[in-house]
């Protein structure tokens, strides 16, 4: 699986567990555009870490504002 694909799956989970109807991009913000609250974003990062067979820590979202952020997160921890 490619990069570009890896990132499109994760966008995909992303919709999934946040049951979002926005088109998301690796600019949409989580918190501002999509909304979520803090619970909101670990229950994602439990479906992501899920979905991945990954670990992430909870205080790794700190540093994540965008889905791009997040997908380079996952990637990071794939690798």
């Amino acid at each position: 699986m490619s990069i570009e694909e890896l990132k499109q799956k994760i966008l995909e989970v992303i919709a999934e567990s946040t049951e979002t109807d926005l088109e998301l991009t690796e600019d949409t913000t989580l918190y501002e555009e999509m909304g979520l609250a803090s619970v909101e974003a670990y229950v994602l990062l439990s479906d992501l870490e899920e979905e991945f067979g990954v670990r992430i820590p909870a205080s790794a979202l700190r540093n994540v504002r965008t889905t791009g952020d997040l997908c380079s997160l996952v990637i990071r921890k794939m690798t």
